[in-house]
């Protein structure tokens, strides 16, 4: 993939003028083969349960040297025709601060992510962002950059990671998983003879989301005895409706709710006593 250094070089030029106050993976990045700019040797990224992106650039300066410009470059779609040259983001860090900028189809702008934050001491570059401020992908492109500008602003010195041009491929891909909370009853209490229900609020555990579809297995018993119960997920929240006999007064009512999504399962209980 085509390294967009200019487009970069461009951006990083915005920041310095505004003066900004500001699946996981490792890579190497040989040293030594970055003149005056600062020496890319080592990028990480890392992902979060809540979708927060970490990346981490290791350099050989233990303070960023003014003139001096480190960059992350995405290409979120994996697509060199859109974005600028394929770029739909760029994550810039100078000794003045930092900036986050999209590319809006002819420029790149402030890209107004609140997550967004940009830091850099003993060497190393330290950038976060959420997916959700990267478009929500699982999977982009990117690459590193270092400049070393001169007092007319033309670039001196450079390094990339990787070198060439190619791109690290980051791609997230978390084992599906069902998480249940307490099961909570409508009634507060059941009552015999009375209409009863026991809900769970069910999230995915590779993206957290409300689970938005599913099967849903009741097991009912009132004493010993086994009661036909109906199952559904509506709004995230699994439910078994059923109604209780008269019979049921005094009697302990015991529910388990098993959801099912894509061949994983989850279960809730609960038990009380009829009145």
């Amino acid at each position: 993939m085509k390294k967009v250094l200019l487009l970069v070089s461009t951006a990083a030029l915005a920041l310095a003028a505004a003066q900004v106050a500001g699946a996981d993976s490792s890579y190497t990045d040989p040293a030594g083969d970055a003149g005056t700019a600062p020496d890319i040797t080592a990028v990480t990224a890392t992902n979060d349960a809540a979708g927060s992106l970490t990346f981490t650039v290791r350099t050989n300066q233990p303070a960023l040297s003014a003139d001096a410009i480190l960059d992350i470059a995405f290409d979120t779609d994996q697509n060199p025709q859109t974005g600028a040259s394929g770029v739909e983001f760029v994550f810039l860090i100078s000794s003045s601060g930092w900036e986050f900028l999209r590319w809006d189809g002819s420029t790149f702008v402030a890209a107004g992510a609140p997550s967004a934050n940009g830091s850099y001491a003993n060497g190393l570059a330290t950038f976060k962002v959420s997916k959700a401020d990267l478009g929500g992908v699982e999977k982009f492109t990117f690459w590193t950059d270092a400049f070393q500008f001169d007092a007319n602003r033309n670039i001196v010195a450079e390094d990339t990671a990787p070198n060439g041009t190619d791109a690290y491929v980051y791609a997230h891909s978390k084992p599906l998983t069902l998480r249940a909370s307490t099961a909570k009853s409508t009634p507060a209490k059941p009552v015999a003879g009375k209409a009863f229900t026991v809900g769970t609020r069910v999230t995915r555990g590779d993206n957290g989301a409300a689970l938005a579809s599913g099967s849903v297995t009741c097991t009912v018993r009132v004493g010993t005895a086994p009661l036909r119960a109906t199952g559904r997920v509506s709004n995230g929240v699994a439910v078994c409706a059923m109604k209780l006999p008269k019979t049921a007064k005094g009697k302990l009512v015991r529910v388990t709710v098993k959801v099912t999504f894509q061949g994983v399962s989850t279960t809730s209980a609960y038990s009380a006593r009829v009145k």
